[in-house]
């Protein structure tokens, strides 16, 4: 009895010097993540994968990560919270040349761009008396898109207002729209004739309109005056926006979405137009997950940006933080220079201002 524990010992002892010795470099960690965007609240998978390259089994190896601190993690998982972080720790034990995998579901609820880095990975000695730590450089993405707030009131005001668009497009005849002539009736008002194509003809002739083009309605997001602070009215901007985009394209207007927004890990620009269809709504949605409170342009710009880039016959819908001065002049810039409506939107009270043109 005497003789094995003495065997047993000076195992124990062997394997803890050959522990010892052991270089980090023969464990491998690496990290994906289910998806790179998003809907808040939505969970997602986070799988981890340890590679032991080494002859000897290993009892304890620790993986820390850097979860977003908004971030929900699964019940009982060890963590930490560290300068806006959540450290999360998650433990393996592998024999020799194993590799082992662990996936957990991750939700955040809160629009935005979030990483989940790798930080270390520590390796314990056979008895358990030291470690070995190893840094681990990983990092992935994750952009949560902004939430779809349930507002009655807002999708009765939204259809109104494209109800008064259709109307008032008929009642105003762009030159625009005009595809050919046709012989006068006597039932077309005089602006309609073409006096030219009469004198070449010899007969009153009149503009031919087509009344089968798509309405056209441009969605205006500006975050100038949003304060760093002030991160729920930009989320609630963002959201009104989401939704406004969506109910358009819903009812067969073509959409396009212009704001003067800084895009988190996008390049820098004053103004950037969108155009929203069906098909490209996820891209829609990932830039209004990554808009920050950072303005490259102020909101003259970006009315100056949509008026030159739309058309004529464009209706506009603006969404603006809050009730202040720059409501009274989004108002009167579009106003004068188009002949559909305008609907303006403020984050701050999910309430509507109507502007007919």
């Amino acid at each position: 009895m005497f003789v094995a524990l003495l065997i047993i010992i000076a195992i124990g002892v062997i394997l803890e010097i050959l522990s010892l010795k052991r270089s980090t470099s023969k464990f491998d960690v690496d990290c994906s993540v289910s998806v790179a965007v998003t809907e808040p609240g939505e969970p997602f998978k986070v799988r981890t994968i340890v590679t032991n390259n080494s002859m000897l089994p290993i009892s304890y190896l620790a993986v820390r990560e850097a979860f977003p601190s908004v971030a929900s993690l699964p019940e009982g998982m060890s963590f930490t919270e560290e300068k806006d972080e959540l450290h999360g720790k998650r433990i393996f034990r592998l024999s020799s040349r194993e590799r082992s995998r662990q996936t957990i579901n991750v939700n955040i609820n809160r629009r935005g761009v979030y990483n989940i880095k790798g930080k270390t990975f520590e390796i314990g000695d056979f008895l358990g008396f030291r470690e070995l730590s190893k840094r681990i450089g990983y990092e992935h993405e994750i952009v949560v898109y902004p939430d779809r707030p349930k507002c009655p009131e807002l999708s009765e005001v939204l259809g109104g207002f494209f109800g008064d668009v259709s109307a008032k497009r008929f009642l105003i005849r762009d030159p625009i729209l005009a595809i050919g002539i046709r012989e006068y009736t006597g039932r077309e008002p005089m602006k309609e004739i073409h006096w030219l194509q009469s004198a070449h003809r010899g007969g009153l002739m009149v503009k031919e309109f087509d009344f089968n083009r798509q309405l056209s309605v441009c969605v205006l997001l500006s975050v100038e005056g949003v304060e760093p602070f002030w991160e729920e009215r930009l989320d609630e901007s963002c959201s009104l926006a989401r939704v406004v985009c969506e109910v358009m394209v819903e009812a067969g207007a073509n959409v396009s979405f212009c704001s003067n927004a800084r895009l988190k890990g996008k390049k820098s620009e004053k103004q950037w137009k969108f155009e929203v269809t069906h098909g490209t709504a996820p891209n829609l949605l990932e830039g209004l997950g990554r808009v920050t409170s950072l303005n490259c342009g102020t909101l003259e710009g970006l009315l100056d940006f949509a008026l030159r880039k739309n058309r004529t016959d464009t209706a506009y819908i603006v969404i603006l933080p809050e009730k202040d001065a720059r409501r009274e002049y989004a108002e009167m810039r579009l106003r004068a220079n188009t002949n559909q409506e305008v609907l303006v939107l403020l984050a701050a009270e999910r309430g509507t201002q109507r502007s007919d043109a």
